[in-house]
């Protein structure tokens, strides 16, 4: 088995520290089973989430299983001549995290092109891209993302701004929550946007008084631009990939469903997995056509027909569909108006043509994963949910929702009742957020405001929950994630009050969905989300526990090592044995 070179061999481990805390010992393999280890992982804390809480102190791993867990001294039997004994040092070991929600290849790509992330000032947004565009004199586009949209003109960046920086040359900037696109004058001529230009359906062109659109994008109509954009070649979405599995692995992230993709999408996956690259478990969920069950149901099957990868590692059979937008565009599906508007968003369906949409993919066993932010699009989704199980007749669908930016009361038992995943974001759930503090608070009100992303309210319901980055919305970072969980609040080190203390989560149940729930949400639960005999070895080493530090300190957790299949794909730089 490769190992990362510049591993040490330890062989270490003290017989002193048997039995320590309230480990649940697993019992050794019997003698004719046991076997030399390939690698053992001796004197930790390592929290194997096949029950709450349960410890144990080692764990054995041949080729890209794992063999035993236990005691230190039961361990012993699991060291050969070959046998790399890692001490842990009592650190924390979790199984490999899976990220539910996560567009990798436009993270990547955004990586490659004008990057805002990060930046919440005006004059830092401005000198980020002015810089940019000194330094690519050569491109033909400027491209760029992750643009924070509380920190520029309330939300509504204009063309003139941008204008200002660069003429000539069409700037295309998405918003970090990928629902809106600020554009300059020169990209409004190519899209054919003008004064007349009539919103696309279930898009909106920002406007002035007298109708001139502003240069901000929203939904559908971010497509009257981006569609002239010129598309990546195979081989950059091959590295954006690659950079986006690195980043993963630093976060101790083993496996991801990718949230949108289409065929150039799958083709590069596949050239990386021929190329024995790719080295996460992944889920492709096919971005579907908002339309008659009729056309979007054989489109997907048709791509799956032609795609459907022979790797374990690569699962195909879940499709994407957005039916609304999101809260701070004023673009997600709400029962009663926004503040101060006259208008409830945009439901992308009617009722019945959607319960019809969900329930045909249901009757062809495609596995739905649905985009649904305001409480009426979260409602509409449950509806067609249930439409299709009575169509259908119950099964083992493990169709999710995603985001439940804002929620009726009401809906929330009927996740667990319906057998619906909750697919959650819980960074951002925090008023710390500006999106959330700017944008969306005062458009739904404070009555309302008692029901964004209750995450925690429908996990006490007992329905599962997995948990997603959407990166590169925002980072890819769980423990940033985690800390926002229980906390409802920063991430950051100020002990503050819990924002919606009814929405909070306990520790266990956060990392039971980045573990055990994701990985029921891709159909591996017989393989991975714990750290169990037989299971594949996919794993983190922490710089510290997250049971015993302040919940205020788990956003500064770093991971040390990251295993995949019994192989480090990973090491920190401060890992020191």
């Amino acid at each position: 088995m490769v190992l990362a070179h510049n591993l040490l061999r330890i062989h270490c481990y003290s017989p002193l520290l048997l039995c320590l805390f309230f480990a649940l010992p697993t019992p050794p393999l019997p003698a004719q089973t046991q076997q030399e280890a390939d690698v053992l992982l001796t004197n930790g804390q390592i929290y194997t989430m096949a029950a709450a809480r349960n410890r144990v102190q080692a764990l054995a791993i041949k080729s890209d299983q794992i063999i035993f867990t236990g005691p230190d001294q039961a361990a012993q039997a699991y060291i050969g001549p070959n046998t790399v004994v890692i001490n842990l040092e009592n650190r924390m070991v979790l199984p490999g995290f899976t990220d539910s929600h996560i567009h990798p290849i436009s993270g990547g790509t955004r990586l490659m092109n004008c990057d805002l992330t990060d930046l919440r000032i005006t004059k830092e947004v401005l000198d980020k891209i002015q810089n940019y565009v000194a330094a690519n004199p050569q491109k033909e586009w400027i491209i760029g993302g992750g643009l924070w949209l509380p920190a520029i003109e309330n939300g509504k960046p204009s063309a003139e701004t941008l204008d200002k920086i660069i003429k000539d040359k069409p700037v295309y900037i998405t918003s970090a929550d990928g629902h809106s696109a600020w554009v300059n004058t020169k990209a409004l001529e190519i899209g054919g946007i003008n004064a007349s230009t009539k919103d696309p359906n279930n898009g909106v062109i920002e406007r002035k008084t007298d109708g001139t659109p502003i240069g901000t994008l929203r939904e559908s109509a971010m497509g009257l631009v981006s569609k002239h954009i010129p598309d990546a070649s195979p081989a950059e979405r091959v590295i954006a990939l690659k950079k986006a599995q690195a980043l993963a692995h630093q976060y101790g992230i083993t496996a991801w469903i990718d949230a949108s993709v289409g065929a150039a999408s799958i083709e590069a996956y596949l050239e990386l997995e021929k190329a024995k690259e790719l080295q996460l478990d992944v889920d492709l969920s096919i971005t579907a056509r908002v339309t008659k069950a009729a056309k979007a149901v054989p489109d997907i099957l048709a791509l799956y027909e032609k795609y459907q990868p022979k790797s374990e590692n690569i699962q195909m059979k879940s499709t994407k569909i957005f039916i609304d937008g999101v809260v701070e565009g004023k673009t997600a599906a709400l029962f009663d108006n926004y503040v101060g508007e006259k208008h409830k968003g945009l439901a992308y369906l009617d009722q019945q043509p959607y319960n019809e949409m969900i329930a045909a993919f249901d009757k062809a066993e495609v596995q739905v994963h649905v985009h649904a932010c305001g409480d009426k699009g979260v409602n509409m989704t449950l509806n067609a949910f249930e439409f299709a199980r009575q169509q259908n007749k119950p099964r083992d669908a493990r169709h999710h929702i995603v985001h439940m930016q804002l929620m009726h009361s009401d809906d929330i038992d009927r996740f667990r009742k319906l057998d619906v995943v909750a697919n959650i974001q819980p960074l951002w759930a925090s008023p710390e957020d500006t999106y959330i503090s700017e944008l969306t608070i005062p458009v739904v009100g404070p009555e309302r405001t008692e029901w964004i992303y209750p995450f925690g309210a429908i996990a006490n319901s007992g329905a599962v929950i997995a948990h997603g980055s959407d990166w590169p919305v925002t980072t890819m970072n769980p423990f940033h994630a985690i800390q926002v969980a229980v906390t409802r609040r920063g991430p950051d080190e100020i002990e503050r009050p819990a924002w919606t203390p009814q929405h909070l989560m306990d520790l266990y149940t956060v990392l039971n969905g980045y573990t055990q729930g994701g990985a029921y949400l891709m159909r591996r639960e017989n393989s991975s989300g714990s750290l169990e005999l037989g299971k594949k070895a996919n794993l983190m080493v922490l710089n510290q526990d997250l049971f015993e530090i302040p919940k205020t300190a788990i956003h500064k957790t770093k991971v040390l090592l990251t295993f995949y299949q019994g192989e480090i794909v990973y090491q920190s730089q401060e890992w020191n044995p």
